[in-house]
């Protein structure tokens, strides 16, 4: 009897513990939150994706709760899935709930889901499909040597490496606005279509969108060529890009040079660029013929080359584009783009127009 009393008494003294402390559970329930799966969601504008929340307790057990969206923000819609088959607790209240969220106009956006005082965020980014503008040609010109202007409206954007195609090649990118609202490309030789370019919109900075031009563009398919380039005092100056930028240009093919360091002799035409400081840059040469074409870096009065090139490829369709990245220090060098057509049986013929594409890696 003794032992009994005993018992009750240690009963009495944890339920009076408990009476006081209150209930083991409570910071369980102090930590109750609701959580999303996804947390945030990608939906194509013109369709839907569904997204299952739930209330949890401090241990992320699921909980019980009448869950409601509010606060929808605008170009989305979002309901509840009356065919989600949820469990239930005890009681049949849902333990969690599914939503249909649906892209109706390219925009970020949000909504609310609210369980009591508990509430969370979902962000919501509609991605364009129905509505991706045109890029608007705003200046253009005759011949390949011209400016193209393409512009898109916000929030559209070209990335910081767009090219735009056309129906004879990718366009030389010469230009791009801080904003990524423009660039400036010259397009190849003989071009009678539009332009596809790919640009992003801003709040979904990762998502590669696909536009053309919103009219052909025509473009002669000769090239006026740049006076100097058969000497070496004469040679005309061509600007290697900051770092993140790209340039470059198209030039009739005149080869007249006969000073062009260790390749004298053979067909070859010189640019000069100088460099206030060391640098490192990418080069891309193509040309309209099936002739072997190299580009090489010399000396300022083009009587030595250093050790720079871009010459791996011989002639015919595989020998072009000859590219390669060039490490230079601080100077005044000449670019000599030669040919080397005569020494080959039959004699391969000279190209009427080169492409030299210039593009320098973002600074580290």
């Amino acid at each position: 009897m003794r032992h009994s009393l005993c018992g009750l008494a240690v009963l009495t003294a944890l339920a009076g513990v408990w009476s006081c402390g209150g209930d083991p559970t409570e910071p369980l329930r102090e930590g109750e939150k609701i959580i999303a799966d996804p947390s945030a969601i990608f939906v194509d504008q013109g369709t839907t994706k569904f997204v299952v929340v739930q209330l949890v307790d401090g241990n992320g057990d699921a909980l019980g709760a009448d869950i409601q969206a509010q606060n929808i923000g605008a170009g989305i819609t979002v309901e509840k899935d009356p065919t989600y088959l949820a469990t239930t607790n005890g009681e049949r209240v849902p333990t969690s709930t599914r939503f249909i969220v649906g892209g109706v106009d390219p925009t970020p956006a949000s909504f609310e889901v609210a369980a009591g005082s508990a509430t969370l965020t979902v962000p919501v980014k509609v991605v364009p499909v129905a509505s991706i503008p045109l890029a608007t040609v705003s200046s253009t010109g005759p011949n390949a040597s011209d400016p193209t202007v393409l512009t898109v409206p916000a929030p559209f954007q070209f990335f910081p490496d767009s090219t735009v195609t056309f129906d004879t090649g990718v366009g030389i990118v010469i230009d791009r606005a801080a904003d990524g609202s423009s660039i400036t490309v010259l397009p190849p030789p003989g071009t009678t279509t539009t332009g596809t370019a790919v640009i992003r919109a801003n709040y979904i900075p990762e998502v590669p969108l696909t536009t053309t031009t919103d009219i052909p563009l025509t473009i002669s398919t000769t090239v006026p060529a740049m006076a100097g380039t058969d000497n070496p005092a004469t040679a005309p100056e061509i600007t290697i890009p900051a770092a993140g930028a790209s340039g470059g240009f198209f030039d009739a093919g005149s080869f007249g040079a006969t000073t062009c360091g260790d390749n004298s002799g053979a067909p070859c035409q010189l640019y000069k660029i100088v460099l206030p400081a060391d640098a490192t840059f990418d080069v891309d040469l193509t040309w309209n013929s099936t002739d072997d074409l190299g580009v090489f870096f010399m000396s300022a009065d083009g009587t030595t080359d250093t050790d720079q090139s871009c010459d791996d490829n011989g002639n015919g369709a595989e020998g072009q584009p000859e590219h390669c990245t060039i490490s230079l220090p601080a100077g005044t060098y000449l670019v000599g783009i030669v040919g080397f057509g005569p020494f080959y049986d039959p004699v391969e013929p000279e190209p009427t127009w080169v492409a030299l594409a210039i593009s320098t890696p973002p600074a580290e």
